[in-house]
């Protein structure tokens, strides 16, 4: 595949749309959002099958342990995240997000960077917004770190399902091409880099996984590995990496209805690519793709052949104050097959009081099933095991620049011997913003 000829093609086509797009000029903005947090998360652990050799294990122990990433209760700074947009009517677009801290994206939780560039991108043509409906055909051309076509756009809660962590949690880097034909169906083709494959716990910290601590004799780190699962991972580059370049494409039906106040967004998504044998990731001696299902000594998940494939449908709703959305995800990672199911609700209620401007209570359901299993003694069997998520929470709004959002989660899976593992979290966020428009344009 020559991309730069496919870019240069697409940009080409993008021209006469771009230049029939109605401008309101230029736009910059700046907005600065902050969160801190209180987490709650009761000590679990489970024993594991895998004997190490004596030096392997922490001081005083006999066997090796799935535990609590980082149990008892917590106040914590998560994130400061400055985003900067610029746009010109609807013909383009270009945004940079830095986050900072970002504890509940790192991954290991101790060892990744913590100043990391988010979002990088820039967009020709016009894209139209969340269930906005254009007046006619549209098309447009994107370029560089932005998150997946089907990612769940509205977040309802701070906290995750298992699903949307599984499989389009963190952005890629791509070059995206779509449009609507007409007002209702849209498409989209996408060539990127693609997400490795990797591990972390579904809770708030991802747990520390390969850190160089673990590498000393008898380790025993601070942070604890968690309830692992597979999932799409951070790319760590900004620019494209053609290695072992992801294809995806999607066909999507919008409505709305301003008079009623409804809406709805059904979008299916089919992605493919071959794995690496081995990805390199910050901070941590695991590799991603291939690498991650093979464990030390020679122990390792069978897999068939190196071919990544996943596909499904996402889709999102709106009726007055109440909205609706999920997914439901298949996917095969070298012949090891596994499938997420979430849905959630929410519902905004304005309130009378001036303090709390908004109430918007929420509830989750989320599952994640595995077709495969791996050896007895593998050091992180919870790989396959089969887990549901419920998630249930209220976000009260405080003031127009600042809400706290309050929730229980409560994992539970079907292998014998393995606790429920729970975990509350609440989360205040602050929004600063500014926007600035060129006078006499």
């Amino acid at each position: 595949m020559n991309v730069q000829r496919t870019i240069w093609a697409v940009l080409c086509a993008a021209v006469p749309v771009i230049a029939q797009a109605q401008n309101d000029g230029i736009v910059a903005s700046v907005n600065l959002e902050l969160k801190g947090n209180y987490r709650d998360s009761p000590s679990e652990r489970f024993r594991l099958a895998f004997v190490p050799p004596p030096e392997f294990l922490p001081p005083g122990e006999e066997n090796l342990f799935l535990e609590t990433v980082d149990a008892g209760s917590h106040f914590e700074a998560s994130n400061v995240s400055l985003r900067l947009d610029l746009t010109y009517g609807k013909s383009f677009a270009a945004r940079a997000e830095i986050d900072a801290i970002d504890l509940y994206e790192r991954n290991p939780t101790s060892g990744d960077r913590d100043v990391d560039l988010d979002e990088a991108w820039v967009r020709f043509g016009q894209r139209p917004s969340l269930l906005a409906t254009p007046d006619g055909s549209t098309l447009f051309a994107q370029f560089g770190k932005a998150p997946k076509m089907e990612r769940q756009p509205v977040r309802l809660l701070e906290s995750y399902g298992l699903s949307s962590t599984a499989f389009n949690r963190l952005e890629d880097v791509q070059a995206l091409v779509g449009g609507t034909i007409g007002r209702n169906l849209y498409w989209r083709a996408q060539w990127s880099t693609g997400n490795p494959v990797f591990m972390r716990d579904t809770h708030a910290l991802a747990g520390d996984h390969g850190i160089e601590e673990l590498l000393q004799p008898f380790p025993d780190p601070e942070l604890k590995t968690g309830f692992p699962i597979l999932y799409d991972a951070e790319v760590e580059g900004y620019f494209f990496d053609d290695s072992n370049p992801e294809i995806g494409g999607g066909l999507g039906w919008r409505w709305r209805s301003d008079v009623r106040g409804a809406g709805i967004d059904l979008l299916a998504f089919y992605y493919e690519r071959d794995l690496a044998e081995e990805v390199d990731l910050e901070g941590t001696f695991y590799g991603g793709d291939l690498d991650i299902l093979s464990g030390p000594i020679g122990i390792e998940i069978a897999v068939d052949g190196n071919r990544k494939e996943e596909y499904g449908v996402a889709f999102y709703s709106e009726l007055g104050a109440f909205t609706l959305l999920g997914q439901a995800v298949e996917q095969e990672i070298a012949g090891l097959g596994r499938r997420g199911i979430e849905l959630e609700a929410g519902w905004q209620s304005s309130t009378a009081w001036g303090p709390i401007p908004f109430v918007q209570p929420a509830v989750r359901y989320s599952s994640l099933d595995a077709d495969f299993r791996g050896p007895v003694n593998f050091p992180s069997p919870s790989f396959w095991w089969d887990w549901t998520k419920y998630d249930a929470g209220v976000r009260f709004g405080l003031t127009s620049h600042a809400d706290v959002t309050a929730e229980y989660s409560r994992l539970t899976t079907d292998q014998p011997g393995v606790p429920d593992l729970d975990e509350m979290l609440v989360t205040v966020r602050i929004k600063l913003g500014a926007e600035w428009r060129p006078t006499g344009m």
